[in-house]
């Protein structure tokens, strides 16, 4: 009865969206430090086990995309609570700048992380108050799918083009929707993405298999190449959510240690993707 309660409200909020133009409205459910669970209406709720894993694996993403930051001039486009712009912040990053559309967000980034970075109310289609060229690294966790029903995921490709500068770096983390059903990219979709946006790109493959029913689509794609690059992943388990009655299968690839994308090198020992793809292009 709770999931079909929640169905219904996602369709409802996703209505809402589409009406009011603000798309973004179902991404309210977010987890900061401490255990603080904000709602879809910007009200705190208490934290699941789940949530927690959530923002565990969120952190990972940007341990992740850390290692450009030293010495660059860094946007996170769609900040959250600014927790990661404090992770980039001390990997040595010059100048960082976030920016999200949720307005608790934004203002809880700006009380606990503005000494650290400058924050800005702004949505990922349009971040007018960024000029051209501006950024050495743009990073982007967990946005893209949000914006995918409406059609808006090349637009905000566009943007975060824009506003990266010639030969900076693009790191991307959106789900794989074997794991997360309609939620998130298959593999061609997100490789069409790609490809349409960057002539450098590298996906790498989320860490675990499917389950269930999607396991059967995973097989076939293997079976005919369609897959981004898989490394053997060092995953915690117990940091990750899975399936009350599912086994926990990662997937076997090359070792982690450097990947070359052109002349930059990727270290793949600091990846730990459990259900998305992680993504390195040159703007």
């Amino acid at each position: 009865m709770r999931k079909f309660g929640i169905a219904i409200l996602d369709y409802l909020t996703h209505i809402l969206g589409r009406l009011s133009g603000k798309y973004y409205f179902e991404d309210f459910v977010r987890v900061y430090p401490d255990r603080i669970c904000i709602n879809r209406f910007g009200l705190r709720r208490a934290a699941t086990s789940d949530d927690v894993k959530n923002f565990l694996n969120h952190q990972k993403f940007y341990n992740f995309a850390a290692q450009f930051a030293n010495g660059a001039d860094v946007a996170d486009v769609g900040c959250g609570s600014g927790y990661g712009c404090a992770l980039l912040q001390q990997a040595g990053a010059r100048r960082i700048s976030g920016c999200d559309a949720s307005k608790s967000a934004i203002r809880f980034a700006k009380v606990h992380y503005g000494d650290l970075a400058e924050f800005s109310l702004q949505s990922i289609t349009d971040m007018n108050r960024f000029p051209d060229d501006q950024f050495d690294l743009v990073v982007c966790s967990e946005v893209l799918e949000h914006i995918k029903d409406y059609g808006m995921e090349h637009q905000a490709l566009d943007e975060i083009q824009r506003i990266a500068r010639p030969d900076g770096i693009i790191v991307l983390g959106t789900p794989n929707s074997e794991m997360l059903g309609s939620h998130g990219f298959s593999f061609l979709e997100i490789d069409a993405l790609m490809r349409r946006h960057f002539s450098q790109y590298c996906i790498f493959e989320n860490a675990l298999v499917p389950f269930g029913s999607s396991q059967e689509d995973w097989t076939q794609r293997l079976a005919a190449g369609q897959t981004g690059v898989i490394v053997s992943q060092e995953i915690d388990l117990a940091e990750t959510i899975l399936p009350v009655d599912g086994t926990a299968e990662v997937k076997g690839g090359i070792p982690p240690g450097v990947y070359r994308l052109g002349d930059r090198e990727i270290d793949t020992t600091r990846l730990h993707n459990t259900h998305s793809w992680a993504i390195v292009a040159r703007a």
